[in-house]
């Protein structure tokens, strides 16, 4: 197997460029109805194969953050090609310029088997769809065993581009959940506030918190230097209310009573459960209970501000708990982390989206209309994530990743490199387990797996498959999201009244909205219609 991965179009970039200008479908791919079906191609491997075949090579396009394999992720691709008599060939474009790459791979007119996409509402994926270069995989995947048990039906239905029975790419799974707060047990502890058996506060209880981590001196440096919540800007670089799911801010549901038989609270004209979550979001950031750099912060400087220990209480996810507690106590060896959730008026934990709803599609792979045997592309990431395969996928292999104490694994010395390959091409859905590491302690894993298990009981799945009206693309429409955008944030940050939200919601509804509800309604009743 190579060992070095090729970078795609090096010293070919300027001749894919005028490709890119005078051509969209470059070579004139075969088009998906010259794909030979399922159905023979695995008569074929049934009467025609032997032990001696040659192995089939399958040219994979990924996204991953770099693109060196480690021992890890070198002995499983063995593995796995030894499992389903294939050659695996990885082209790991720069992680950066992954978008650009991808945009010239489909005007080339030269394909790979299999190309990882990263979103649906990517531009380059929509017009692959439109153009043939992308075929659906709906007949190689209905004896894919594990495709089926580990993939939730919303992402087999956000790959529904035509809004008919056809799935244009495999799920790459991640876990739908509600995420909540990590919170500094310590300084939970400095202020004498006891974490419920349930990890559930109220939401006068987590104000409370955010007040007492910024004036109580939760660290004992008696100084005025600390900050209950770290907040960061959104993709769209302004700042969301926070604790939406305890004001039932879930995305697109089923309504009763309503002009519309779905809405999502952001948009409810008859309803003002937003309009609270920005009152609750105003009053935490003007009374200076967040972090006055919240707004310019990316991700990136929103956690490395609570690993320094000047905010106490993060966003996320708690599978992510081992880095953290890690970084965290490279500052501080005495830090210690809890994980809140926030209850809603009637005492519920619930959480959701507050608008494209979260499928478990992170990311997902398309197989083009060149490919030899998508079947086989179908059963080697079938494959990966199967029973046999799985606890490899997950924890990899002893002596390279871990080592085993007694009947435990454990850390090696020094720890492994993450194996990116291995870990990120596929996961299971609803699997918390991938998330326990082999570097947590016994007291560690039985701390987080309640947290983990909460977050998946009380995620509130939205209808709307993070689907995109085309009343989103209309100027008007655009243009005014800018206004919404920057009113939600002027509100939030005190520079406007709550008050201003009416306006800008009706605003809203003239510049589109009442088109976009409206196709969006259309959207989620024929999806409803065909389950």
């Amino acid at each position: 197997m190579q060992s070095k991965h090729k970078i795609l179009f090096g010293s070919m970039m300027a001749g894919l460029l005028l490709l890119a200008a005078c051509s969209g479908n470059g070579g004139n791919p075969a088009s998906p109805s010259a794909q030979p079906s399922a159905s023979a191609q695995n008569g074929n491997a049934q009467s025609g194969k032997t032990q001696d075949e040659a192995p089939l090579e399958i040219k994979i396009m990924a996204n991953y953050t770099k693109p060196e394999l480690t021992d890890s992720d070198k002995k499983f691709i063995e593995e796995i090609e030894k499992l389903n008599n294939v050659k695996l060939n990885f082209e790991i474009p720069p992680a950066t310029g992954y978008s650009e790459q991808l945009q010239l791979m489909l005007a080339s007119g030269t394909y790979p088997d299999v190309v990882m996409f990263t979103d649906t509402a990517n531009q380059s994926f929509q017009n692959a769809v439109k153009d043939g270069l992308l075929i659906p995989v709906n007949e190689y995947i209905e004896n894919a065993e594990y495709l089926q048990q580990y993939t939730y039906q919303a992402s087999w239905d956000q790959l529904k581009m035509n809004q008919d029975d056809n799935i244009y790419g495999i799920p790459r799974t991640s876990v739908v959940r509600n995420d909540a707060y990590f919170v500094r047990q310590d300084w939970l502890d400095k202020i004498g506030f006891e974490v419920p058996a349930d990890f559930a506060v109220t939401l006068d209880e987590f104000a409370y918190i955010l007040e007492q981590f910024t004036k109580g001196d939760p660290d004992g440096n008696q100084k005025n230097d600390t900050y209950g919540y770290g907040g960061a800007y959104n993709g769209n670089k302004v700042l969301d209310p926070i604790v939406p799911g305890a004001f039932d801010l879930t995305g697109w549901q089923a309504m009763e009573g309503d002009e519309y038989a779905y809405m999502n609270p952001l948009y409810d004209r008859n309803g003002d459960n937003f309009k609270k979550a920005l009152e609750f979001s105003a009053r935490m950031y003007t009374s200076g209970y967040f972090d006055p750099d919240s707004a310019t912060n990316d991700y990136s400087k929103q956690r490395e501000r609570f690993v320094k220990g000047l905010t106490g209480v993060f966003p996320g996810f708690s599978g992510h708990y081992d880095r953290l507690i890690n970084d965290l106590k490279q500052t501080n060896a005495d830090a210690e982390l809890t994980y809140l959730f926030v209850k809603n008026e009637n005492g519920e934990v619930k959480g959701g989206s507050l608008a494209a709803s979260s499928t478990g599609l992170w990311g997902f792979w398309g197989i083009t209309s060149t490919a030899k045997n998508p079947q086989k592309i179908v059963e080697v990431l079938n494959s990966w994530i199967s029973d046999d395969m799985w606890d490899k996928t997950a924890k990899g292999y002893e002596g390279v990743d871990y080592v085993v104490v007694g009947d435990k694994k454990a850390p090696t010395d020094p720890p492994a490199v993450v194996a990116e390959v291995r870990q990120s091409t596929m996961r299971r859905a609803n699997d918390t387990s991938f998330f326990l590491t082999v570097s947590l302690t016994d007291e560690q894993r039985a701390k987080i797996v309640p947290w983990l298990e909460k977050s998946i009981e009380t995620v509130v799945p939205a209808k709307d498959n993070a689907f995109i009206p085309e009343a989103a693309k209309k100027p008007d429409f655009m243009d005014y999201t800018k206004t919404w955008q920057q009113t939600i944030m002027q509100i939030i940050m005190g520079e406007k009244p709550v008050s201003e939200f009416d306006s800008l919601l009706e605003g809203w509804y003239k510049n589109g909205g009442s088109d976009y509800v409206q196709q969006m309604n259309d959207y989620i009743a024929k999806m409803e219609s065909s389950k």
